[in-house]
């Protein structure tokens, strides 16, 4: 039977079992990361490299896009879109202020993430043997995620400022969906002894 948790008490996570003087899990929460894991080690490839730099730079410029033309706008812009590209919902010029730095925020936390692969919650259990690869699989797929969220938010920009952005809001969110299920499946097969 199931001893009910106490408020506080750490939610250990499932396949890591401490032994009686490991101290990695004193204060291990629930999303937390077990601090006994390895350190990456393994050298980033020139494609997963570039992809990075050019997502970060897009989405910097795209956000450097905004706040120019900003002043420009009318006081009321087309805030959602139906399926056809048509707006259907309006409001104050000051949402794309938020869209802008909700762009530029997610974009680079997106983009420290992948450079930060050990920290990443992973499917599987990350051992001496497996982590390596793990790691770049997991860099890969945050790195192509931030490619899918730039594509996304050029799609946004293209069809609030010019009203034709559907078919790149779209092809936006395939590479994002994409991406995530792509790895995921590379992160099973890394985890995969071999």
């Amino acid at each position: 039977m199931l001893k009910k948790r106490q408020l506080g008490q750490p939610i250990l996570f499932r396949g890591f079992v401490p032994s009686a003087g490991d101290r990695s899990a004193r204060g291990c929460r629930f999303g937390a990361v077990p601090r006994n894991r390895p350190t990456p080690d393994y050298v980033t490839g020139p494609v997963t490299r570039v992809l990075r730099i050019a997502s970060l730079l897009g989405i910097v410029a795209l956000t450097a896009y905004v706040l120019v033309r900003y002043p420009a706008l009318p006081d009321v812009v087309p805030t959602h879109f139906d399926f056809r590209g048509q707006p259907d919902d309006f409001g104050s010029r000051s949402s794309l202020l938020w869209l802008a730095g909700g762009g530029l925020a997610l974009g680079l936390l997106t983009a420290w993430l992948s450079t930060k692969p050990d920290v990443l919650n992973y499917p599987g259990e990350i051992t001496e043997a497996n982590a390596q690869r793990i790691y770049r699989e997991g860099e890969r797929m945050m790195v192509w995620v931030l490619a899918g969220l730039t594509v996304v938010y050029l799609g946004i920009c293209l069809q609030t400022f010019a009203g034709a952005g559907s078919a790149v809001l779209v092809v936006g969110l395939v590479v994002l969906m994409g991406s995530t299920l792509a790895g995921l499946i590379r992160l099973s097969i890394a985890d995969s002894p071999g």
